[in-house]
């Protein structure tokens, strides 16, 4: 979906709109489809709302971040460290669609900008199974390197989407031009990249690992018991029921 606008290009919008319906579609059926199949909860559900509007108010109140941060994606990728793919995936998706109304950031660019936080809350999710949810100072190093590199990735994905849209065909040596071979058309690409993005894209990343090395420990450790609390089933085997009871009968003296 992300490379379709490189086929595309800037001429046919119509086409441009049609792929991000698609891209929207998608997203909301990879979450019913979690839904669908018991992997969100309704006390999931309930974790994940009160994340997503803390998120969005806290892009409300930041709009414009130091070039290419922003703080949404510190929630977005522990969420999903603890809670797992699922819950990772619905809180990105979930939270920049929020957040774009509250800060009137509607357009074509909206699904691709879900869809790529979506990824980044999944990969968190992803990593705290491997990891066990671990707090320790190695998972809080492993979880910054991953911050890093998933702010690079999601502004990679986006420019992916805009620069057909961004430079008239053959406008520059670093614009896209329909028919290019794959070598060109990376070359072109990484060009453009690295002039236009990648300085802004560092901030992002940089800013994710900050954040996850300042507040990460504390945040996971909460998020943690909320899971433990809410979400974890204690099973306990029917002999020891039984001999739970018949003692609480004991104690207070009535019949079993």
């Amino acid at each position: 979906m992300f490379v379709a606008p490189l086929v595309v290009g800037a001429r046919f919008p119509q086409a441009v709109a049609l792929f991000s319906g698609l891209v929207a579609v998608c997203a909301l059926v990879v979450l019913g489809v979690a839904l669908q199949t018991h992997h969100l909860s309704t006390r999931l559900l309930a974790i994940l709302a009160g994340l997503v509007a803390v998120d969005a108010t806290l892009r409300l109140v930041i709009v414009v971040g130091v070039l290419g941060f922003s703080p949404i994606f510190f929630l977005i990728i522990a969420g999903g460290f603890v809670m797992g793919p699922s819950f990772g995936f619905a809180s990105g998706a979930m939270t920049l669609l929020l957040s774009a109304v509250l800060t009137a950031g509607l357009g074509p660019w909206l699904p691709y900008q879900m869809l790529a936080a979506a990824w980044v809350g999944m990969g968190s999710g992803y990593l705290g199974r491997v990891s066990r949810r671990s707090s320790s100072r190695l998972g809080i190093a492993l979880l910054c390197c991953y911050g890093a590199v998933a702010g690079l990735a999601y502004g990679l994905l986006l420019d992916l989407w805009e620069w057909p849209l961004l430079l008239a065909p053959a406008s520059s040596p670093l614009s896209w031009v329909p028919g290019l071979g794959i070598s060109e058309l990376v070359r072109r690409f990484g060009g453009f990249y690295l002039s236009t993005s990648l300085v802004y894209d560092a901030f992002r990343a940089a800013g994710n690992a900050i954040l996850i090395a300042l507040l990460g420990p504390a945040v996971i450790t909460a998020l943690d018991r909320f899971r433990r609390r809410f979400l974890v089933n204690w099973m306990v085997s029917g002999p020891s029921l039984e001999q739970a009871t018949g003692k609480i009968s004991r104690d207070v003296g009535t019949p079993a």
